[in-house]
């Protein structure tokens, strides 16, 4: 479990020189500026409009989920866990009344899930997304769109209203569970997430895509934005959908299309193609390696059977990536048929039409048909058995006995496999951008932002722990779903402020990762860790009240001013 606060919140009593005494620490932590985000979304004012005003002597739903939102970024636990997190954290850093936070547990925590899935909640995330693209100045003529598998363990044979939870093709690979699809929204300055929405486990990507542009135009109230995804979207029907007003689009041609097919065939049979180089990155992962070089060709089909832009991207890292899985695809078929070629041996397998479709099989699983001549071949072994018991004489009767032993030939197809590597690191993409407006290496720029969505993903999953999800009931599963999204928004938003305003301040890095190093990059989990252990302490003695005040360290102010906070918020 990912813990960023540190618990050291406590009373103590003491005994001094002068008479028992009671030392009183009081944890704040990073609170404050969790706090002062969702006061410039406006996030109380919001929930309560659309779940509910506060009730009496209890915490209302804005107030509990602002509580857990916090709970989800700074240290994500069961449910029931809320109260013991809560407990040590000084009610004030949680903009609660001591009685308020003594309310706090794991059943109102369900109850406002259950609320945040209801039909009320149904404007509240839209409200949001208005509230941050204004609030936030963020920029919104690109949005990148992606989608994951939210996986359950659990049979959850009562979830029958959408979104159902169920089986469907998995991106987590895990086909045992049953899971929910998320589909999200980012914009390309920093990522942030402006709308998501939660599908049927067996739900498609491409059927999400008309749906989803819809109601960007709604949240925008733009049509002319460029939406960018995944190749799912390369249907005619999705492509015509978003440029029906306006709208532009980019996305990877899938190697289904007739297009694709076409051109790398040619380049199988040796087509002469000249590539241009048109961008060179540094290699992010090895300094010292070769940089990734971007390459684009005239040569390919320049229009999609739409009518649609098509450019012919090469990447050298692609490139290395495509034979070493290829390379990894043969090694694993060549292991299982070696494994099949030593049953055979052992003649568990007789017959011929059944080791076949086995060697098949393993072909087509391993996508190895083309690469792999693989030879079924036989040989008959001769047995003489006498016929008569006891020692053997001469003139005994004896029995032929023939049988016939399989094996399997295996070798690489070197003309195929030399074929198939004239493809490798080449993508299509395809887009209705016109190419005044935007030439090859700027609609290259804007797909290569698309890992970003990925990142938040990876986030969803990892820090913020969303999945695997082991709550009972789908429709609270479903409202956790949409609390660790506010929370995602939440946290690119912070993010955000501070890496812009590190750019706007000609500041290179700073020091928060550990040991004191340096980075160019922080992350929101670094930026508050760094004000986990804050607190104030309180002495008393004899009716007499001595406070000690936070002292801030020269890095933290310095983020608070990144992040645009007064110090006065830890006074």
């Amino acid at each position: 479990m990912v813990m960023y606060t540190r618990q050291i919140g406590k009373s103590q009593r003491v005994v001094t020189g002068q008479g028992p005494a009671v030392h009183r620490v009081h944890l704040i932590g990073p609170h404050p500026i969790l706090n002062h985000f969702l006061a410039r979304l406006n996030f109380l004012s919001i929930v309560r409009s659309c779940l509910g005003s506060q009730n009496k002597g209890i915490l209302d739903h804005a107030q509990t989920l602002s509580v857990f939102i916090q709970n989800i970024i700074l240290s994500p636990a069961p449910l029931y866990r809320i109260a013991e997190w809560a407990h040590p954290i000084d009610p004030s850093a949680l903009e609660l009344t001591a009685q308020e936070k003594r309310s706090l547990n794991d059943d109102r925590v369900a109850r406002s899930l259950d609320a945040l899935a209801g039909r009320r909640a149904g404007t509240l995330f839209f409200q949001l997304a208005l509230r941050s693209i204004k609030q936030f100045e963020l920029d919104t003529r690109r949005i990148h769109h992606d989608t994951t598998s939210l996986t359950f363990s659990g049979r959850y044979k009562d979830s029958k209203d959408t979104p159902r939870i169920t089986r469907g093709l998995s991106k987590d690979h895990r086909p045992d569970l049953k899971q929910l699809v998320f589909g999200l929204n980012v914009t390309a300055d920093g990522a942030v997430p402006i709308s998501h929405d939660i599908y049927n486990g067996n739900r498609t990507d491409d059927t999400v895509h008309r749906g989803n542009v819809d109601q960007l135009r709604q949240i925008l109230h733009r049509t002319d934005f460029i939406y960018v995804a995944d190749s799912k979207l390369a249907t005619r029907k999705n492509l015509a959908h978003v440029a029906q007003y306006g709208g532009r689009f980019v996305t990877l041609l899938p190697r289904t299309r007739i297009e694709d097919r076409r051109f790398r065939k040619s380049l199988r049979e040796g087509a002469s193609v000249r590539w241009r180089k048109i961008l060179e990155i540094e290699n992010s992962r090895r300094k010292s390696g070769p940089p990734v070089v971007y390459s684009v060709t005239s040569d390919g089909p320049s229009e999609s059977v739409e009518g649609y832009r098509i450019i012919w991207i090469k990447s050298s890292k692609k490139k290395e990536l495509d034979a070493l899985a290829r390379i990894s695809s043969l090694e694993k078929a060549e292991a299982e048929l070696f494994d099949l070629n030593t049953r055979l041996s052992l003649r568990r397998v007789r017959s011929g039409s059944t080791i076949q479709k086995k060697a098949q099989d393993i072909l087509a699983k391993h996508k190895c048909r083309r690469f792999l001549n693989v030879r079924l071949a036989s040989q008959t072994n001769v047995q003489t058995k006498r016929l008569r018991p006891g020692r053997p004489r001469k003139g005994d009767p004896v029995k032929t006995i023939k049988t016939k032993v399989y094996h399997l030939e295996v070798s690489r197809n070197k003309e195929e496999l030399g074929a198939e590597a004239r493809t490798d690191g080449i993508f299509p993409l395809v887009t209705n951008l016109e190419q005044k407006k935007a030439s090859k290496k700027e609609v290259l720029l804007i797909y290569k932002y698309q890992p970003y969505v990925e990142k938040r993903h990876a986030l969803f999953k990892s820090e913020l722990e969303v999945a695997p999800v082991y709550i009972k009931k789908p429709k609270r599963a479903v409202g956790l779903i949409h609390a660790v999204y506010l929370g995602m928004v939440l946290d690119a938003l912070i993010e955000r402020t501070v890496r812009m305003n590190m750019a706007k301040g000609g500041i290179e890095a700073i020091r928060i990762l550990p040991e004191g190093r340096a980075t160019k990059t922080p992350t929101t989990a670094r930026i508050l860790e760094t004000f986990s252990d804050i607190c104030w302490y309180e002495f008393e003695r004899g009716g007499e009240i001595v406070t000690f005040p936070i002292e801030l360290s020269p890095l933290q102010t310095q983020l608070l001013k990144l992040l645009e906070m007064e110090t006065s918020a830890y006074s």
